[in-house]
């Protein structure tokens, strides 16, 4: 009997060129895409191309954090850390440089807010304290100087709103002190304007509060006497203060949790040094400020591991199509990844003891372009 002749089975996907790939996966949703980065290195390749990039679905890439440090100089020091490098076998290529040396004078910017692919930036005038904002997409490196708003260039505790499903229009929210009212301005007519508050009492505000541009309003949480969520939509028309669930918003009156999206609802997520548990609410009605808890897991088992006798921690954001919650723990800030569907925590990097809050989470954006921007 003569051998039988073996023959490898060809792998279809194999004939394909490249053009035809990456069409096929830019009609996948994202979650899907992630994973086929592990499928082989020419997936990985074609999936992270800066070219291809452009034409297929974006997640949660990765966060901006800054570090002081006065054994070197410049003091303070910009970083961009990929949130999954060390899990996959073919890492990504780096995005973009934290520099942000596509815009002039890009020594003298600071990271303020990020919303959806944008960045909302401060740029020093001069060596007095004056500044004006910059927002820019870093994946096109475009960007756009705003005019000075009534502040005159004083620091205030500032916004950025924007939702491209919604509008190719972003807007930037200026607090007066305590809430009293806001400057918003508008890419759509490129001016500021001044609303006063119509919140029931001041709100305090402290600057490092969390906040989400969520349903055409920004919402953010503050504090005064109890925690609360308040929110205003872009034109300074609806005014709104959301009570928290009753015991979150006594127990966590001097440390304020952290509000977001948690699969496509508003959400509320307690942190700080004195939890014991990690709580996650969800509004699911805002005519009746009903909270519903949708997980609550204890906070040291998710840190012991790892971090040895702590329960601290503080929530960085929530992975837009993963189950899964970033938070920093520890001295040295280390950044971890919550699994909510398997209890599975893992670690991705240590942001260093000099890193400094808040990071910057960041999505990138390839479509639309910036009024009056280069």
């Amino acid at each position: 009997m003569g051998r039988r002749s073996r023959r490898k089975k060809r792998n279809p996907a194999s004939k394909l060129t490249d053009d035809l790939i990456v069409e096929i996966l830019s009609r996948l949703p994202v979650k899907s895409l992630c994973r086929f980065k592990s499928v082989s290195s020419r997936w990985n390749g074609l999936i992270s191309d800066p070219v291809h990039r452009r034409r297929l679905p974006q997640t949660l890439d990765g966060l901006f954090y800054d570090t002081s440090s006065p054994r070197r100089f410049p003091i303070e020091a910009r970083h961009f850390t990929g949130l999954w490098e060390r899990r996959r076998p073919f890492p990504d290529p780096p995005l973009i440089c934290p520099s942000f040396s596509f815009i002039p004078d890009y020594d003298n910017i600071s990271l303020t807010d990020s919303c959806n692919g944008l960045l909302l930036c401060r740029r020093a005038k001069n060596d007095f304290g004056e500044f004006c904002y910059v927002v820019c997409n870093p994946a096109t490196e475009s960007w756009v100087v705003l005019p000075d708003s009534s502040a005159g260039g004083r620091v205030r505790n500032v916004r950025l709103g924007f939702d491209p499903a919604d509008s190719p229009h972003f807007y930037v929210f200026e607090f007066e002190f305590f809430g009293r009212g806001v400057e918003i301005y508008s890419s759509q007519t490129g001016a500021w304007s001044h609303k006063e508050s119509k919140w029931y009492h001041y709100r305090g505000m402290s600057g490092e509060e969390s906040s989400v541009f969520f349903n055409g309003l920004l919402h953010i949480v503050t504090v005064q006497f109890q925690c609360m969520l308040a929110a205003v939509d872009v034109v300074g028309e609806t005014w709104l203060t959301i009570s928290l669930p009753e015991y979150v918003g006594e127990m966590n009156a001097r440390d304020p949790g952290f509000v977001g999206q948690y699969h496509g609802q508003l959400c509320y997520i307690t942190q700080g040094d004195c939890e014991t548990h990690m709580s996650i609410w969800v509004l699911e009605d805002y005519a009746a400020e009903d909270w519903t808890l949708k997980h609550r897991v204890s906070v040291q088992p998710l840190t012991e591991k790892i971090i040895p006798r702590t329960s601290s921690y503080h929530i960085v954001t929530i992975h837009p199509h993963c189950n899964w919650i970033l938070f920093t723990a520890g001295w040295d800030q280390t950044l971890v990844a919550y699994n909510v569907d398997r209890g599975e925590v893992h670690v991705i990097r240590n942001l260093g003891s000099d890193s400094l809050t808040p990071c910057i989470p960041y999505v990138p954006l390839y479509s639309g372009s910036l009024t009056d921007g280069h």
